[in-house]
């Protein structure tokens, strides 16, 4: 999976991405609002991280990616988690705190649900967030994800509640709406 936007590349995470994953995960600033552990990570905990996106990236052929400017400058990650809870894919991203602010997340989710829908040919993505994280409910709702409510998650043993949001597909959307009125049409009432 490569995706790229107006100002970023995204590309799977590889086994030699430790460095950049661990500059995302001893941030504060970054972590605040990411569980399981919603503050800084060990090594130990940002490699299993780091395993666990490239795993998902093997099985589901899309992941969490590392995201770069065009001269190759790190500046944090996104893409996509498969979510069991709703069998839907999440798009999700991190940024470095020094690139907050310039319209780069809303840049790069505006993307992420791009290649979702004419890519991955998917109906429907969704997006989580916690509680105060106002910053990212406003990026989803810039970029056309529509607020479900609350949502209890699961992660290993323990259970998040998270601000959930959808975004549908709208050319599958319109292209059922259609088929359903040429079906109607069809029948002898």
């Amino acid at each position: 999976m490569l995706v790229q936007t107006k100002r970023t590349i995204m590309r799977p995470f590889m086994e030699n991405d430790f460095g950049l994953l661990k500059q995302l995960c001893t941030s504060i600033k970054v972590m605040e609002f990411i569980p399981p552990h919603f503050g800084t990570e060990t090594d130990l905990q940002i490699r299993e991280r780091l395993d666990n996106y490239i795993a998902h990236h093997d099985e589901h052929g899309v992941g969490f990616c590392v995201v770069t400017d065009k001269n190759g400058k790190f500046l944090g990650r996104a893409g996509y988690c498969f979510i069991p809870e709703v069998n839907l894919y999440e798009i999700g991203y991190l940024l470095m705190p020094e690139y907050w602010g310039q319209g780069l997340a809303t840049e790069i989710v505006s993307e992420l649900i791009n290649y979702a829908f004419d890519s991955l040919l998917l109906d429907s993505v969704c997006a989580r967030t916690i509680a105060g994280n106002d910053a990212s409910d406003n990026v989803l709702q810039k970029t056309g994800f529509s607020y479900i409510g609350e949502r209890a998650f699961s992660m290993g043993d323990r259970v998040f509640i998270w601000n959930y949001y959808e975004h549908e597909n709208e050319a599958t959307l319109a292209n059922t709406y259609q088929l359903y009125n040429t079906l109607v049409e069809d029948w002898d009432i």
